[in-house]
């Protein structure tokens, strides 16, 4: 599947980026691993230029020598190409092209990970109190907030003595992937929590007023976009 996008019927190679959880990284390396292994070519630089060699036997070699118009020194088991490296990869693929192979480049990959439920663990679309949807009322997404599940402590003295754990508050995570975009803000909110000067109602009240303002913001701009999807011919199915 991640290969896919690069076959001949839909465009042939292309740089692909693949955004994934940390676990799905072997998935990753294991098709990168297998797009260097099925490709017809095997490139690496030296100085000056690319060694190519050859998966498929010396046979290949002869054939891709002639089509490179590039200075080389061909060898039985190599071909030295000089020259600019991308330039090189890139006539080198469309030739593994013209011979029958399929020239893969190896995928990219972004890692990510799941922010946390709105009610502790894991967000899901059976439970609408666990997330916040970008087309949730804001006065619906605010109420989600002030019911989500922190990291403060069983009392308001407790929390003044001891702290809270922001590290264990979805409200916290909240904050720090979408509603605070300045570190020293989001470091100060840290701070104020875990130095037990912050209460966990005030801290969820600015973030529901926070993410209300940011819901309410967004869908007065979706509204204008649809309000001219006529200028660009734009059909919403």
């Amino acid at each position: 599947d991640i290969l896919h996008p690069q076959l001949k019927e839909f465009g042939g190679p292309k740089p692909v980026v693949i955004p994934v959880g940390a676990d799905q990284d072997p998935h990753i390396r294991l098709t990168r691993d297998l797009a260097a292994r099925i490709s017809t070519f095997a490139l690496e630089p030296i100085e000056g230029g690319m060694r190519i060699r050859s998966r498929k036997g010396s046979e290949y070699l002869r054939k891709l020598s002639p089509k490179l118009e590039f200075e080389q020194k061909v060898y039985e088991e190599h071909i030295d190409v000089f020259g600019d490296r991308n330039e090189i990869e890139e006539a080198v693929r469309q030739i593994e092209l013209e011979l029958g192979g399929y020239a893969f480049i190896p995928p990219s990959s972004t890692y990510h990970r799941f922010i946390t439920g709105l009610t502790g663990g894991k967000m899901s679309s059976s439970k609408p109190e666990s997330y916040i949807s970008l087309f949730d009322e804001p006065e619906v997404a605010k109420k989600k907030v002030m019911k989500a599940i922190t990291g403060g402590r069983g009392s308001a003295e407790e929390q003044r003595r001891l702290g809270g754990e922001p590290e264990k508050c979805s409200v916290f995570e909240l904050c720090t992937i979408h509603l605070l975009l300045d570190d020293r803000e989001l470091e100060e909110l840290r701070s104020e929590c875990k130095g037990g000067n912050l209460l966990c109602g005030h801290c969820k009240k600015r973030a529901a007023e926070l993410a209300g303002n940011f819901l309410k913001e967004f869908q007065e701009k979706v509204q204008e976009a649809e309000e001219r999807l006529d200028e660009y011919r734009i059909v919403m199915s």
